[in-house]
């Protein structure tokens, strides 16, 4: 006959092994959750700006920015819901991308459960541009013009940048256009006044822009300049 103490003292091994098993399975669990937030974040921005983050940003002259930014991010799923983006103007050196980048960083930390398949993808105006051209002779164009039309945000930094021809501005007014009419999310950054980028890409794609987008201003000087 077994004894009572024979027939408890095999418990605790059990209660080890769900210990572990649990401790194994949080550590996998976050394992996976920060791979995921690396995907996210690898979206196109130059390793320069991986680490860029809300926390890091030097807002002395830009709290107000700063701060629309964030509430953007934080509200970002009924801002998705609605196709509603951002368009950050301001001259050279205010800041814009590493901006860009905190958001990318905040929304890849968020809401990196919220959306099954969630695909920031960011692009330089002349990186897109090429990307696209060069896709054509890939034959790859349908992969990656649907990638810029149907990822769940798409980010299009010093926009107007590009030399201006009638396939540049087509190639805009498809993109735009596309996410305009299915309510995807743009964020668009540039060097430019509303007035010069109005004049160089056309009412036609500006008109959607400044519907679907809440404008935002980086004021300030080249921190770049400034740091030498």
């Amino acid at each position: 006959m077994m004894t009572g103490s024979n027939q408890t003292s095999t418990y605790p091994k059990y209660e080890n092994y769900e210990i572990e098993f649990d401790r194994d399975s949080k550590k996998s669990k976050g394992i996976y959750l920060a791979n995921k937030i690396n995907n996210i974040k690898k979206c196109g921005i130059g390793k320069r700006y991986f680490d860029k983050t809300f926390s890091n940003y030097d807002s002395k002259n830009t709290m107000k920015a700063v701060n629309e930014c964030k509430l953007y991010c934080k509200n970002f799923y009924s801002n998705f819901k609605e196709g509603k983006g951002l368009f950050l103007t301001g001259t050279v050196g205010t800041g814009k991308t590493h901006l860009i980048a905190g958001m990318v960083d905040y929304l890849a930390r968020i809401y990196k459960r919220k959306f099954e398949n969630f695909l920031i993808v960011y692009y330089s105006s002349t990186g897109l541009l090429n990307d696209i051209k060069n896709s054509y002779e890939d034959r790859k164009s349908d992969r990656v013009i649907d990638d810029i039309k149907y990822c769940t945000l798409l980010i299009v930094d010093d926009f107007g940048a590009e030399k201006t021809t009638d396939w540049v501005l087509e190639t805009y007014f498809e993109i735009i256009d596309f996410r305009y009419a299915n309510l995807r999310p743009t964020i668009i950054a540039t060097n430019l006044t509303d007035k010069e980028i109005k004049e160089k890409l056309g009412e036609r794609i500006m008109s959607r822009i400044f519907e679907m987008n809440k404008g935002i201003k980086l004021t300030g000087k080249d921190y770049r300049l400034e740091a030498h």
